[in-house]
């Protein structure tokens, strides 16, 4: 049943990226006819200045209709529009959808994510065996508060371990009540998986404040955007094998979703689940960009050819265009969702559970 939630995923996306359409609209001047949640036939819905808000029986993304989007004799249409209203409503829906990602990438410094802050106590969830810690008697619990005689916390204890490298250091640490001293030498060499004492270091949820939260989200959304970008020269330069790099359906979205929630429900962790809605937001402010029949970023590209040739393209060969697009998307979305099924994606490691 978790792979439910990727529907209110996908709505929201769908329904974000419409009223991205349909503010700009209005904001424009055209007349918008109905603008819905879901697809029809319709179960709800009222009339203001004009326009019928609608909800649908299919619970399923949203639709702005406007009027004469291809006749631009009609008073208030959409293609009566100058190019650049029409390339400002067009582009639009990739804008929200852009902001939606940087919304949920926000939420995610917002409820936490798991990790040690830089200035967190060093206290200590596991010691290695045979390690320089477990030597100087450090037991799970006890937490560093001194190195060399100065207080320390996370960021400066790491910082001290690294320039002390085959040094013997002085730590004093808190074990119970009472406060103990010891001597060990960070390794330059230490064994796999441990640290230069064989520390691991007890963790929590850190949060950032509202504001530092959305500019981490602007950073991450435009990383993920960039790296999305760079898949095609990683594929030619072959720093990245096309295995790595396949598309996923919506049948690959709704299996990462259904994992996803699996491990919000097993952890209570919250952040996996915006963090793959920044994701899909993201992905999808790229891919209805592309200059693809059908899709806004097509729809964009007849305007830019109409500003190249200063007149424009005749309606009926821009419908032919979009209608072959539409038959090319979907069978290439059935082909997509196909593979998905029969090659799943592998486990999406979101740390230990």
């Amino acid at each position: 049943m978790n792979v439910l939630w990727f529907l209110p995923i996908l709505s929201i996306m769908m329904l974000v990226h419409e009223l991205g359409h349909f503010i700009t609209a209005r904001l424009s001047g055209i007349t918008v006819l109905e603008f819905g949640f879901g697809l029809p036939p319709r179960l709800w819905g009222f009339k203001r200045d004009g326009v019928v808000y609608s909800i649908n029986w299919i619970p399923f993304g949203a639709f702005v209709k406007m009027l004469g989007e291809e006749d631009p004799t009609a008073p208030g249409s959409f293609a009566s529009k100058p190019r650049g209203i029409r390339a400002i409503v067009l582009a639009a829906g990739s804008g929200m959808n852009f902001l939606l990602a940087v919304a949920a990438f926000s939420m995610v410094y917002v409820v936490g994510v798991p990790g040690v802050a830089p200035d967190a106590p060093v206290q200590i969830a596991d010691v290695a065996p045979d390690s320089p810690a477990q030597a100087a008697g450090l037991q799970p619990g006890d937490v560093i508060v001194t190195l060399d005689g100065q207080p320390v916390n996370v960021q400066s204890f790491r910082e001290a371990t690294q320039t002390h490298l085959d040094q013997p250091i002085e730590i004093g640490f808190r074990h119970g009540d009472e406060i103990r001293t010891a001597s060990l030498t960070p390794r330059s060499n230490p064994p796999d998986r441990q640290g230069a004492i064989g520390i691991v270091l007890a963790g929590g949820l850190i949060r950032l404040n509202p504001i530092a939260a959305v500019g981490q989200g602007f950073t991450q959304t435009v990383r993920a955007i960039g790296a999305t970008l760079s898949v095609p020269k990683m594929l030619v330069e072959g720093s990245l094998a096309p295995a790595d790099a396949r598309l996923i359906g919506l049948v690959g979205m709704a299996q990462a979703t259904s994992e996803t929630v699996s491990y919000v429900v097993d952890t209570g962790f919250w952040y996996p689940l915006f963090v793959l809605t920044g994701l899909f937001s993201a992905g999808l402010s790229i891919a209805n960009m592309l200059p693809i029949p059908a899709l806004d970023g097509g729809r964009l590209f007849f305007v830019i050819l109409e500003w190249i040739r200063g007149r424009r393209i005749p309606p009926e060969r821009e419908a032919a265009y979009h209608f072959v697009g539409i038959v090319v998307l979907l069978t290439l979305m059935v082909i997509i969702s196909f593979n998905d099924l029969l090659s799943p994606l592998p486990a999406i490691n979101w740390g230990g559970r």
